[in-house]
């Protein structure tokens, strides 16, 4: 059954194509920072949509934001590579070492579209980022397979958004290499049957175009 809004386990693309529009060398002991030379307890890690880039980390009302860029090459940029399993390790590396390097105590996860994916993937996987996710965001995703058998760790919970304008352009069914979109399985299995694998009810995003919806409202609740 399709639990409201958020799924508590407890309790349990990138941009549209045109057709739509390391460790750190610190001494031991010492503290250890990001590229950017930021430490937070509280973090919110952005995974960008395919052909999306990273960015530098920022600090607003001792909340850092991370945005590292994906572990592949993809649409002339960056994008998250989450199957098989060898691209999975590493693209879970990719935001340990952000979360590790910033020294976060508690973690939310917002991805959109391919990184929405991954960010699902994640959730279902039951990663926990050493402990330290609370939270994740699944924005607008390229729906595929990588929800089966969602089996989320009881220390997170987890929020599906979703605009719509995927919908024409990937229907349940869809060829993923036919639109160069990539999706764990090869298809697109439509919103209903990935909500229903999440075990979470989508809730409309602020956009009804395929963009990001950073600032949602479960963000700042799930790190208050």
């Amino acid at each position: 059954m399709v639990k409201p809004h958020v799924r508590r386990a407890a309790a349990s693309l990138g941009l549209l194509s045109a057709s739509i529009g390391g460790c750190s060398d610190a001494d031991e002991g010492a503290p250890v920072t990001s590229p950017g030379g930021v430490v937070a307890d509280r973090c919110v890690v952005r995974l960008h949509g395919k052909g999306g880039q990273g960015g530098s980390p920022t600090v607003d009302a001792g909340i850092a934001t991370l945005s590292p860029d994906g572990n592949a090459d993809g649409w002339g940029g960056r994008q998250w590579l989450y199957f098989p399993e060898d691209d999975y390790a590493s693209a879970v590396e990719v935001l340990a070492q952000a979360v590790a390097a910033t020294q976060c105590a508690e973690v939310v996860v917002a991805g959109f579209s391919n990184g929405a994916s991954f960010a699902a993937k994640l959730y279902c996987a039951g990663e926990t980022l050493s402990g330290t996710l609370v939270g994740v965001v699944i924005d607008d995703p390229v729906t595929d397979s990588g929800v089966a058998e969602c089996a989320p760790s009881a220390s997170a919970v987890a929020a599906l958004y979703w605009t719509r304008a995927l919908e024409s352009v990937a229907p349940a069914g869809a060829d993923c290499s036919a639109i160069d979109w990539t999706c764990e399985g090869g298809t697109s299995i439509g919103i209903d049957a990935y909500a229903a694998w999440l075990g979470i009810e989508p809730q409309p995003s602020i956009f009804t175009d395929h963009q990001p919806y950073w600032v949602v409202p479960e963000i700042e609740e799930w790190l208050n």
